[in-house]
């Protein structure tokens, strides 16, 4: 449930990203989106409706906030700049894979050998409905790989501290990490401008992106990962892409084509076989 909580709540993101960066620089958005995710929980703490008891050795999830979000949004933002969405999207896509093949050395975690086949069905699916195209965006698509590298190790870092701190004590330091960061990052770069709230399109998204996007679905992906492997956690990202597919159907009044059926249905199968052949394993 979790998991599919997330895809919704991510698959819907690339709309209001979309809308506020038309009218906002990219860090001086992610300093926004990140405040308005870090007021949110402290506002939930201040109503103790959730708890953060080790406060002394939060230092340690530093390493995470390292990875996600500083080095994920600091390599994609960058990475868009030079390739198309859909070549970013595919390679993406590609985090479940390197996380299947580097669990087992890792974490040291064993994957059902059947998983590799469904997390290769999965990504055909976004491959399939993204389409390949290739331009000469070299330094776009390495900057991307960057971030997918960057998701893939904040998986394993998350995964490695759940085992001593909760998932909202692992999201609270995301959270208060990138606002810190991309605020000092907005303000080296001169972009820092917090007028820009007053546009209701950048203060929508700002709200969506930040208690949604931020705040819950990290915090939904954090507690996956405390419960499940992150082979089965990361398969759920794919599911993404179906529902941008959907919300573009629904909401923009795109074209849904074949290759969007037989690839939806490929990374819905994919997700349901890394699931169910994990779990099997382990019972």
């Amino acid at each position: 449930m979790s998991g599919i909580a997330m895809s919704v709540i991510f698959g819907l993101s690339f709309l209001f990203t979309k809308n506020a960066l038309d009218f906002t620089t990219p860090y001086n958005f992610l300093s926004i989106r990140f405040l308005f995710a870090s007021l949110s929980f402290l506002i939930l703490f201040a109503l103790k409706i959730i708890k953060i008891k080790n406060t002394k050795k939060l230092y340690k999830l530093l390493i995470v906030a390292f990875f996600q979000p500083i080095l994920y949004f600091i390599f994609e933002t960058n990475g868009l700049k030079f390739a198309s969405s859909s070549e970013a999207g595919i390679l993406i896509a590609t985090i479940p894979i390197f996380i299947t093949f580097l669990s087992p050395f890792i974490l040291k975690e064993k994957v059902p050998k059947i998983n590799y086949l469904f997390v290769f069905l999965s990504f055909s699916g976004v491959l399939l409905i993204m389409g390949l195209n290739v331009n000469e965006g070299f330094k776009g698509k390495i900057l991307i790989l960057f971030a997918v590298f960057s998701a893939v190790f904040y998986n394993f870092a998350s995964k490695y501290f759940s085992k001593e701190f909760s998932p909202q004590e692992v999201t609270f330091v995301m959270m208060i990490t990138g606002w810190i960061f991309f605020t000092i990052l907005a303000l080296i770069n001169r972009e820092l401008n917090y007028n820009v709230i007053s546009n209701k399109n950048v203060f929508i998204s700002a709200i969506y992106l930040g208690i949604f996007s931020s705040t819950i679905a990290f915090f939904l992906i954090n507690y996956m990962l405390s419960k499940v492997s992150p082979v089965q956690s990361s398969i759920f990202s794919n599911l993404t892409t179906v529902v941008s597919v959907i919300a573009g159907f629904f909401i923009r009044h795109e074209r849904i084509t074949f290759n969007h059926i037989i690839g939806m249905s490929l990374i819905i199968l994919g997700v349901w076989g890394v699931n169910y052949f994990k779990y099997r394993s382990e019972k």
